[in-house]
């Protein structure tokens, strides 16, 4: 076993995410908010709006091969080098973007960067922490996310209003760029490994076998799929059917980050005192509010309870898409487990918005809606009954993953 966390480190460390995660706020309240609506303002079709929503989950399916190219690299500066590229790609787009699709395609090209760093991220903070206090301290650097998002989503809602939005993205990532360069300054005393490269067939043969892992990612991928959906149907309601002007979109992402500041703080303590994933099957259960309030709401203030549910399940999603896979992954296989993860996030994220697309071309939004709730609560059912497998877990000792004994369960 691993020696005992350096409480100093761990301070240091936690100072630096915190920093990093405060100027990634800034950068992120405003194009997650702002980025469907405002392609969809500016003409866009419902595609483009669909490849606006896809983007994170199109860089979530090809994670495997950025993961792959950037394996034998230490994890903190991959985290670090890949965040710094990918807002300095969605800079340089923006600023040339002349279109819809252009903007919608520079938004793309920035998540197939930055997704890349997604496991290599949780190896890290599985690392840093100490096991009985790593969800309270990712709790509290999202914390400081949530405040910066709340001042960056109300002031863009109004410079958005006032001058053209390409210069609002482009400000929000110039700002954020000093927190990715931080991140090359975390230490984590030799205890996140510099994995081998390895056939990614290999990883997937090897996570696959482990059935208990299959069945939670199978209910993930029906719940989701529906969930998901949501985020291509909203921001068209919001424009066509509410008529919610970009101040009000900035209101009610702000309200999401004052409930999400707050939250943090719960989840972190629930999450290290209990079990990960069963906390997550309840924070799932929550998010049926949202496609269930935008069908039934006569007018757009009847959507602000959405935005407090959101920011309750958003904090708790946050934390947990990490700390799931500390619970599910054997000793030594956080990577790979993460990469599986992402993956099929990725294969869900890309179908929804645009399987949403094709349903709105046929049947009025409300109706999709319904289709949304069927899939949320289908795979609810099966999510519950595949955490019920999955014990909680103390601490993790990290090891080499061509070291690990492939899962067996």
């Amino acid at each position: 076993m691993r020696a005992a966390h350096s409480p100093e480190l761990v301070r240091r460390n936690f100072r630096i995410d915190l920093f990093s995660g405060i100027c990634a706020g800034v950068y992120a309240a405003v194009l997650f908010a702002f980025m469907p609506v405002v392609v969809r303002r500016m003409g866009g079709s419902t595609f483009d709006v669909a490849l606006v929503v896809a983007g994170p989950f199109i860089g979530h399916l090809l994670s495997p091969i950025g993961i792959y190219l950037l394996s034998g690299l230490h994890p903190v500066r991959v985290v670090a080098g890949v965040v710094t590229t990918s807002r300095m790609v969605f800079l340089a787009g923006v600023l040339v973007a002349t279109t819809p699709l252009m903007l919608a395609l520079s938004t793309l090209a920035f998540w197939v960067v930055t997704i890349a760093n997604i496991a290599a991220y949780t190896t890290v903070m599985a690392a840093i922490y100490p096991s009985t206090e790593r969800a309270q301290a990712m709790g509290k650097v999202r914390m400081g996310v949530a405040v910066a998002s709340i001042a960056s989503a109300a002031i863009a809602g109004v410079l958005i209003d006032a001058v053209p939005a390409q210069v609002v993205f482009a400000a929000a990532a110039i700002v954020s760029m000093p927190g990715a360069i931080a991140f090359f300054w975390i230490r984590d005393e030799g205890r996140t490994e510099v994995n081998p490269r390895r056939p990614i067939h290999h990883i997937a043969r090897e996570v696959w076998s482990d059935r208990r892992y299959r069945r939670l990612m199978a209910a993930n991928t029906v719940f989701g799929l529906g969930n998901l959906m949501n985020g291509t149907v909203i921001p068209l309601m919001l424009v066509a059917h509410f008529d919610a002007p970009n101040s009000f979109v900035g209101g009610l992402a702000a309200l999401s980050s004052l409930t999400a500041v707050v939250a943090y703080f719960f989840w972190g303590r629930l999450i290290d005192r209990g079990s990960s994933l069963q906390l997550s099957a309840y924070n799932a259960a929550l998010l049926l509010f949202v496609p269930l309030t935008y069908l039934l709401a006569p007018n757009v203030w009847y959507l602000l309870p959405v935005a407090l549910v959101i920011g309750i399940v958003n904090a708790g999603f946050d934390i947990t898409y990490h700390t799931n896979v500390v619970q599910a992954a054997p000793p030594g296989r956080v990577l790979d487990y993460a990469t599986a993860q992402s993956f099929i996030l990725g294969i869900r994220g890309t179908i929804a918005p645009f399987l949403a697309s094709f349903l709105l071309g046929i049947v009025e939004p409300r109706v999709v809606l319904l289709v949304i709730m069927t899939f949320m609560i289908a795979g609810l059912s099966l999510y519950f009954r595949a955490v019920r497998e999955f014990a909680p877990v103390r601490e993790i000792e990290l090891v080499p993953a061509a070291e690990a004994e492939p899962a067996s369960s």
